[in-house]
């Protein structure tokens, strides 16, 4: 019995990294509300040994102690609870001082494993809700830690080669608030997450990035909608930025235009409702990329002379001028699309020709740039699958949160948990 107790105890001391002064003093199973137990380790310091001061470490005795508690890794799938009271040394230059335990993490009521194993769990793309119930926590408790070790990770002056991101934004539930999210183009990372849509977005980027040892003055280039408010944002914050409208929201709005005109088609009679229905995903696509009969489906549809069609070539259209070799070539080509769209049959491409006309300077930028939000879109879709597994965020807070710890490329203590 006494074999089976020290191997626990070493077994209980490993799994917290246990220095030499300290030991496992006791076990226990103790029965909790609601059924199964819980796992109670007490941890004392070896008597004789010294204790190091937390600010010169030189060693100095023990004077007196506090009772604290700290949620350890389960054992044996029993929640574990680690127990000591900690010394407190007198330290003949500092004076008084507590001493520092090496499991505890960076948030006091853990230990720096249990932290560990959140954050991979929650980088891993589980729900906190989730992981509540799994490891028998609250939710406020594991979004202080998280946000907690977001912030910190943070906290170091990471960003001074930022010279050019993307931004784009997002809904953080269904008729919810939006949060933007600014991504280094050289890093493939988000570097910046904020709430709001409009022009103080790019304010508060700027003033981020010099707090994090960045210059908003060197950043050279941004890629964007043709949102006006970001466009005086952009102005504003990062004086020397060319902002280049992304190809990819042109053609999401030219696909938008098309959808509406379909809509209309489907109100306007019985029979253009029985053509039009269930062709949602079939306009948006060219007809190399369309499967199972669709690119026929398509092609009878355009023959019908519907409004539809003549909106989806014009949707398709931008895609010649973004191929075009040289930067001239695009804008005359990009006028010629414009006159087009003015069609007086169809007023909604014609109010998607006069958006384009505002920024006929900014889009060709791509030819000089060769810059789009690819990578943004990219992350994009995993900023969705974070918010779809959490069923929307009640708070920004917690999305942004997320948001930097799947994509940020942060530092954060996970080597112990490795």
């Amino acid at each position: 019995m006494g074999k089976s107790a020290d191997m626990l105890g070493d077994l209980l001391g490993r799994s917290m990294g246990l220095e030499p002064e300290w030991e496992v003093a006791s076990s226990e199973f103790l029965e909790v509300e609601g059924g199964g137990d819980e796992l109670h380790v007490r941890i004392e310091h070896v008597r004789g040994r010294a204790v190091g001061c937390p600010e010169c470490g030189r060693r100095c005795g023990a004077c007196d102690t506090r009772e604290r508690e700290w949620r350890h890794l389960d054992i044996w799938q029993f929640k574990t609870i680690t127990h000591r009271a900690v010394p407190r040394c007198g330290c003949p230059e500092h004076g008084v001082r507590t001493v520092g335990v090496p499991w505890e993490g960076d948030r006091g009521a853990f230990t720096g494993l249990f932290e560990a194993q959140v954050l991979a769990m929650a980088m891993g793309g589980m729900p906190v809700s989730r992981m509540a119930a799994t490891l028998g926590c609250t939710d406020a408790g594991l979004w202080r830690l998280i946000a907690a070790a977001v912030e910190r990770a943070r906290g170091s002056p990471g960003l001074p080669g930022v010279t050019a991101v993307g931004v784009d934004e997002t809904s953080r539930g269904k008729g919810h608030d939006y949060v933007t999210s600014f991504v280094d183009a050289g890093g493939r990372r988000v570097v910046f997450c904020t709430h709001g849509r409009d022009g103080a977005t790019v304010g508060r980027f700027a003033g981020d990035l010099g707090a994090h040892g960045g210059d908003a003055g060197r950043v050279a280039a941004v890629t964007c909608d043709m949102s006006p408010a970001l466009a005086r944002g952009v102005a504003e914050g990062l004086p020397n930025a060319r902002r280049v409208i992304d190809k990819f929201h042109v053609a999401r709005l030219l696909a938008r235009a098309v959808d509406r005109v379909r809509n209309a088609g489907m109100r306007s009679s019985r029979e253009k409702g029985a053509l039009l229905g269930r062709t949602r995903y079939v306009w948006p696509r060219n007809e190399g990329s369309l499967t199972d009969g669709r690119p026929a489906k398509k092609g009878g549809l355009s023959g019908e002379h519907l409004k539809t069609a003549r909106a989806c070539q014009t949707r398709e259209a931008p895609q010649s001028a973004h191929g075009c070799p040289t930067r001239g070539e695009a804008e005359a080509e990009l006028g010629r699309l414009t006159s087009w769209m003015m069609h007086p049959d169809v007023p909604e491409t014609r109010t998607v020709a006069r958006t384009l006309r505002k920024d006929m300077d900014e889009i060709p930028d791509y030819f000089d740039l060769r810059m789009t939000n690819a990578a943004l879109e990219g992350l994009n879709s995993i900023i969705q699958g974070i918010k779809a597994a959490a069923r929307g965020f009640s708070n920004p807070d917690c999305f942004i949160a997320r948001i930097y710890l799947r994509l940020g490329k942060l530092d954060l203590p996970l080597a112990c948990y490795a």
